[in-house]
């Protein structure tokens, strides 16, 4: 085997240490899209939970109010209130559902671009490593003829000395 070395193996190195750190990079958008679709999740229960919790109050009040008889004014305008109220929580718990929606978003687009320089990083590794594979048997069938050569060398010396 020769002993030199693979000529291009500075930027196998330095294409290994990018790699590396594009996995890590790649690993830890994951992770912020995970939580950040955890998140979403949970406010899209948080917003379905408020939604409910409105119609079934809803329904339960209307049907209370007018079990006596016709309600009072002031029993109107307290479930008139009430509505608003949990109408007011729909309208928070959906701006917090679109705000983590939109976070969960922008991490899957930062995750689908550092798969991207990923797999890139990666194919230029391996066409690396396929040169470095061509260049080893290269230099082994290099080798190989130059031994063959210097035994040739050697036996036509033997039979020209006797």
């Amino acid at each position: 085997m020769s002993a030199r070395a693979f000529p291009l193996e500075p930027l196998c190195t330095v294409r290994g240490i990018r790699l590396r750190k594009l996995e890590a990079e790649l690993k830890a958008c994951r992770e912020r899209w995970q939580a950040a679709e955890n998140l979403r999740v949970e406010a899209l229960r948080q917003w379905e939970q408020a939604v409910q919790q409105r119609q079934a109050f809803a329904d339960a009040s209307w049907k209370e109010l007018f079990e006596q008889g016709t309600p009072t004014a002031e029993a109107m305008c307290r479930h008139e209130h009430h509505l608003a109220w949990l109408d007011q929580l729909i309208v928070q718990r959906h701006a917090e559902l679109e705000r983590r929606s939109r976070e969960c978003a922008e991490a899957e687009a930062a995750l689908d671009a550092a798969a991207t320089a990923w797999r890139s990083a990666h194919s230029k590794v391996d066409a690396l490593g396929e040169m470095k594979q061509e260049w080893l048997q290269q230099s082994r069938s290099e080798q190989a003829l130059r031994e063959e050569h210097h035994l040739e060398e050697l036996m036509l010396r033997r039979t020209t000395l006797r």
